[in-house]
C-alpha cells in the first residue's frame, strides 16, 4: 500500500484534508488515518473510528481514490 497526503480537496461535501494508505486497484483498499474538514472556525479533525462518521467516510472515499488516481496520471 502507498502512503498519501491530501492537503486540500474540494468536494460537494466540503473541503477536506486526508492522510492514509491506498492501492491503485480498489476504492475499498483506501484506508484513512486522519481526516479533517474545513469549518467556519478552521480545520476540524474527524474521529474516523466513530460510527457517526462512517457514512461521510463511505461517501468521500471514492472521491479521495479518484483524486489519488488523477495524481498518478498527472504527476506534479
Amino acid at each position: 500500500m502507498i502512503r498519501f497526503t491530501i492537503s486540500r480537496l474540494h468536494t460537494d461535501y466540503g473541503i477536506i484534508k486526508a492522510q492514509g494508505l491506498w492501492r491503485l486497484d480498489a476504492v475499498s483498499n483506501t484506508q484513512l488515518t486522519t481526516l479533517e474538514q474545513l469549518s467556519t472556525d478552521g480545520w476540524v479533525e474527524l474521529d474516523i473510528s466513530h460510527p457517526a462518521n462512517s457514512q461521510f467516510i463511505s461517501t468521500i472515499s471514492p472521491l479521495i481514490h479518484n483524486h489519488l488516481l488523477s495524481r498518478q496520471e498527472n504527476p506534479a
